[in-house]
């Protein structure tokens, strides 16, 4: 069965159509004042440069024994990456983390302070990957790097060592499209999936599109252009490697925590996706934040319930490493 989890005020079981949190409603407000256009008018370009001039400043840190910028071998190209390392000696676990941004945007460097704090708050590695982003790479590019990341990794920093995979809405996409191939393979172990919003399914056609569309920090506008720039052959969308929630057999996947932000069109494909699993005997727990919107997850030190939502998952991660009582 699915669980769900309650790990602070803002977290609840239950549908009740709260009110945006102020502090979300603030950055709501400034972030459509930096993109008053929609994303599709904007395009590519001036979207990475009006998010990289958001993103400049101070960031939440926490004091790593090293941070290591690397090269993955991918079976197209090199894929950089940074690794995160809380101390010295052995790793407790290691979690792939793959950044969120409609697979159009995003990258190491503007998820450095999440990927800081959850390996100082999980005590594992982390390996943050920079996958290639459309629409200069369109699919299957950014999916290949994921399961040629979450390979690599498997068989070298956490050969020894309990993995997590993690991401956040497309990130969670790949992370998704990973671990099912890994699964499917048998030939890597992972303890642990955490999806965060993930985008699941290209058809959009869940109720939350139509009811929570509206343009907050995304709109259902907005992933109909990610969709096109991601995946321009219509044709290809229906592959599970570019929407994982609708492949046929979910069994035999790892653990999975999902969450999911109220204000969201993804809200109702996370559900759907965390029932699904659950019919399919894998242990699921759904974190449900019914004050916020899509993207809140990683505004830790901006948002109190992301900081609490940060945390939680970084207590799972931790449970999920832990050595197992003979």
């Amino acid at each position: 069965m699915t669980d769900v989890g309650r790990v602070s005020p803002a977290l609840r079981d239950d549908h009740l159509g709260l009110a945006l949190d102020p502090q979300m409603r603030a950055v709501v407000e400034m972030f459509q004042q930096h993109f008053d256009e929609p994303m599709r008018v904007l395009g590519a370009s001036e979207i990475r440069a009006r998010r990289a001039a958001l993103s400049r400043g101070a960031s939440p840190t926490s004091e790593l024994a090293a941070v290591v910028d690397l090269v993955i071998p991918g079976r197209d190209c090199g894929i950089p990456a940074r690794h995160y390392r809380p101390q010295s000696g052995p790793a407790q676990g290691v979690v792939v983390y793959f950044h969120g941004g409609g697979w159009v945007f995003g990258g190491i460097d503007e998820s450095d302070g999440l990927c800081r704090l959850l390996a100082g708050l999980t005590g594992c590695d982390v390996v943050s990957v920079d996958y290639r982003l459309a629409p200069e790479h369109p699919y299957p590019a950014a999916a290949n790097d994921a399961v040629d990341a979450v390979d690599w990794v498997s068989n070298t920093i956490a050969a020894q060592a309990p993995l997590v995979v993690m991401g956040d809405s497309a990130g969670g996409n790949l992370v998704a499209a990973a671990v099912q191939h890994a699964s499917r393979s048998e030939r890597t172990e992972i303890v642990l999936q955490v999806l965060v919003y993930p985008v699941l399914d290209h058809r959009m056609s869940t109720a939350s599109y139509r009811d929570r569309g509206e343009r907050l920090l995304i709109s259902a506008d907005d992933m109909d252009w990610f969709w096109s720039q991601y995946v321009p052959d219509i044709a290809m969308r229906g592959e599970v490697g570019a929407s994982p929630g609708l492949s046929a057999d979910l069994r035999g996947l790892p653990p999975t925590i999902v969450v999911v932000a109220e204000h969201d069109p993804l809200h109702d494909e996370g559900l759907d996706y965390a029932h699904r699993l659950g019919e399919a005997s894998v242990p699921t727990t759904v974190h449900r934040y019914d004050t916020m919107a899509h993207g809140f997850f990683s505004m830790v030190g901006a948002l109190t319930v992301a900081d609490d939502a940060v945390r939680a998952v970084a207590v799972a991660i931790s449970d999920a490493c832990r050595p197992s009582k003979p």
